[in-house]
């Protein structure tokens, strides 16, 4: 039990690392990180409990660097539907008998960076009521178009990458948490 937690925190350290930089690093590009694709990459692998974890380490600590905010909460609530989608579709998947494929995962992940924007834009139906919520939205459609085909190919690139490396540690800790 105890090694299995050292070995999460590890992981999630790790993967908290690679997101964190990349979403310093990657400033200049409006919303195309690879952090979004890695969320899901580790739900799929570890559940939804290190998903979880992972998208508040993530975002916490980057906007340590890049500005926190009250838009930090949502941020965090974004990652946790994103991250509640996914093991949902993981465990209609698994009931069905079906492997997630790389392709129809890779379009998933496209479609949850408007889901990401739909849930951030959340802070402005709280500050404005409906009609900011609405106007705040349309205004970063584009940004979540950015967000959505940088979650595609970013999908494209960590999966098969991410999977190989994670794979094997995925399934000790599972085996050793059943």
């Amino acid at each position: 039990m105890h090694s299995n937690k050292v070995k999460e925190i590890s992981l999630i350290g790790i993967l908290a690392a690679v997101n964190i930089a990349s979403r310093i690093y990657l400033q200049f590009l409006p919303n195309i990180k690879p952090v979004t694709s890695i969320i899901i990459i580790s739900v799929m692998l570890f559940g939804l409990g290190f998903g979880v974890k992972l998208s508040v380490v993530t975002t916490v600590v980057s906007n340590l660097f890049l500005g926190m905010g009250t838009w930090t909460f949502f941020q965090i609530l974004a990652w946790v539907v994103i991250c509640l989608i996914t093991q949902f579709l993981m465990d209609f998947l698994k009931k069905i008998h079906k492997e997630p494929k790389l392709f129809p995962m890779a379009i998933f992940s496209f479609f949850m960076g408007y889901v990401f924007g739909i849930v951030v834009s959340l802070e402005q139906l709280m500050l404005g009521g409906p009609s900011l919520y609405i106007v705040y939205y349309m205004a970063g459609l584009l940004f979540d178009t950015f967000h959505a085909v940088g979650n595609f190919c970013f999908y494209l690139i960590c999966a098969p990458i991410l999977m190989k490396v994670l794979k094997k540690e995925s399934e000790r800790i599972r085996l050793k948490q059943d």
